[in-house]
């Protein structure tokens, strides 16, 4: 899911400095406005109601925050603070455009002045209110009231300042109807629209928001559970065990580790591997069989199920004997197929490293399976290597899938004639020194090797989402000539993990797009390096199975990106027709 979206709207809250700052920059906001128009406006000096001026905001704000909001743990007074700041900073730009207009026009006049101020109101009354309504959990119309009232004593000061200076109260009154019926215009719109969705839209966001800040997803996880559709999602396990007593094990998993954060089954690739790993004492790695975000676990409820099975898988593998394996690599057209056989059994790798690409489908895979099938091999396995994207400008490649398999045919019939040798498997991971550049997660860089009759083939796995176009070949192309490798595939995790609020189109870094590639060819030599060390001749196992009943997203999160994308676009036609019509009423009333 692209969450960049929801977060044009709550972003301004992020990273706001301290209460006590936050609280100086508002109070000198309001200082400002307030001498300026007691300069601006020779009447008030004479007025005691001016006293209003005089931080009344920061005051409301703090009466409003402690009688409404009190055990608000989303919104707490640095926010709400946080979002007066906007008010504050929206209507000295707007003073000042009136201020322009009455200098330009060389005429003094109050009404340019006030006209602004009545924009203003519209605009900030109307954007206070929505945000407020994603982050107050209670019933529509009592998180209407409150917000109504927070934005109605806001706006006090400028009504008694417009009854003072120009005797009129409808410019300020007028505004706050406007925004408050559009607000209402867009609760009903967007329940309307997604009127199919068993739970309101604007619960879909408070639950978004409390995982965000809070860094809870249990509320977000629940209500996705609600929505979720149950699936049997396929699991297979390499078990390789060296001589030496190193156990290696590669998972395959029809699911894919999204959607974002640490929601679902974003922490599949990494976190659960890790566990696995130090519960059990061995060495894993767990790949994406073809899948896109309709395969999405959506709880860590889900995730535990696939946690239980793999555990189950390990236990009861059933023994090959000695690792007897061979790797044949096909790439023609900037296409990649990579198939690695032990014994009868197959993992496929597929990859467009000459294009930008993103998830294949799985409606691929059975008809990629059969092929298998048909050259008399079994497949465990059939990979996205995910290691290709234009990061400049996003544009996709819908992949031919009729190249593939003709790469795929070809690798399958050279393992055919070539058949497996006894195989010396080594593994190594680094784990990140640090997450800084956002793209490469806490599964740090793995790498499995195989040596075979002298010739050494390799599997680089980087905990990430995709990487950028081109350096999976600038990688391979020096690590080959540096160690003199056979073969070498890269593939990235596709991890949601580093997903979800960030500055970029798609909502995050792909491999590459930061960091500096001369590093990333560092570590990866490292860890090349040590899985050739580490090699050693092993027997193998395998285990081909399912997890039963696991519910996945199916087409939710595709229907809460439409979500998102809708509210976005409705939001901003909103805001410009609170503008337009406020400004035009308010210019009818003024001339008829």
């Amino acid at each position: 899911m692209s969450s960049r979206d929801i977060s044009s709207y709550v972003k301004l809250f992020f990273s706001f400095p301290s209460l006590f700052k936050i609280v100086l920059i508002n109070l000198s906001l309001e200082l400002a406005v307030s001498i300026f128009l007691l300069l601006s406006c020779p009447i008030l000096k004479a007025t005691p109601q001016v006293l209003i001026l005089i931080f009344s905001p920061t005051l409301y704000s703090l009466l409003v925050h402690k009688v409404f909001l009190r055990n608000n743990k989303i919104l707490t007074f640095r926010r709400f603070l946080a979002l007066q700041f906007v008010q504050e900073s929206n209507y000295i730009i707007l003073i000042l455009f009136g201020l322009l207009f009455t200098f330009l026009n060389q005429r003094w006049s109050y009404s340019p002045v006030f006209f602004s101020i009545s924009l203003g109101v519209a605009v900030s009354s109307f954007i206070t209110m929505l945000v407020m309504l994603g982050f107050i959990e209670k019933k529509i119309s009592i998180a209407l009231t409150e917000s109504f009232i927070h934005v109605f004593l806001q706006s006090s000061r400028w009504l008694v300042l417009s009854i003072i200076v120009i005797g009129e109260w409808v410019n300020i009154v007028l505004p706050l109807i406007i925004s408050f019926s559009a607000i209402l215009f867009f609760l009903y719109f967007i329940d309307f629209r997604f009127r199919k969705i068993p739970i309101r839209p604007l619960r879909i966001f408070q639950a978004y928001l409390e995982y965000h800040f809070l860094k809870n997803p249990e509320s977000f996880e629940k209500m996705l559970e609600n929505m979720s559709e149950e699936k049997d999602l396929d699991l297979s396990l390499f078990f390789l065990t060296s001589k030496n007593g190193a156990e290696i094990s590669v998972f395959g998993l029809s699911a894919h580790f999204g959607p974002f954060g640490e929601i679902g089954s974003s922490v599949l690739p990494s976190r659960l591997i890790n566990e696995l790993e130090y519960r059990n004492n061995l060495k894993a790695l767990l790949l994406r069989n073809l899948s896109n975000h309709n395969l999405d676990l959506i709880s860590q409820k889900e995730v535990r199920k696939i946690f239980k099975k793999m555990i189950d898988a390990i236990n009861f593998t059933k023994n090959l004997g000695e690792c007897r394996a061979s790797v044949v690599q096909k790439e023609n057209e900037g296409y990649c197929v990579t198939v690695i056989s032990i014994y009868s059994y197959c993992i496929v790798l597929l990859s467009c490293p000459g294009h930008s690409v993103e998830d294949f489908p799985p409606e691929w895979l059975p008809e990629f399976s059969s092929i298998v099938n048909r050259y008399g091999f079994i497949p465990m396995i059939i990979a996205d290597a995910h290691n290709s994207i234009d990061s400049s400008s996003w544009k996709i490649l819908d992949p031919d899938k009729g190249k593939f398999i003709k790469l795929l045919e070809e690798a399958l019939e050279c393992l055919k004639k070539s058949g497996q040798k006894i195989a010396e498997v080594g593994f190594y991971r680094i784990y990140p020194v640090t997450s800084s550049s956002g793209e490469i997660g806490p599964g740090g860089i793995s790498t499995l090797v195989f040596n075979i009759d002298g010739n050494t083939h390799a599997i680089i796995v980087i905990d990430g989402n995709n990487m950028v176009k081109g350096l999976r070949n600038c990688l391979i192309g020096n690590l080959r000539n540096m160690l003199n490798l056979s073969t070498l595939e890269i593939v990235t995790t596709d991890t949601h993990l580093l997903t979800g609020i960030r500055g970029v189109e798609k909502g995050y870094f792909p491999v590459g797009s930061r960091i500096e590639w001369g590093l990333l060819l560092k570590v990866c030599l490292e860890s090349v390096r040590n899985a050739i060390i580490n090699a050693s001749p092993c027997s193998a196992s395998i285990w081909i199975g399912k997890v039963e009943n696991v519910k996945v997203a199916g087409g939710l999160i595709s229907m809460l990106e439409n979500l998102v994308k809708y509210s976005d676009k409705l939001i901003r036609i909103l805001i410009a027709m609170v503008t337009v019509l406020t400004a035009s009423l308010l210019l009818l009333l003024r001339f008829f």
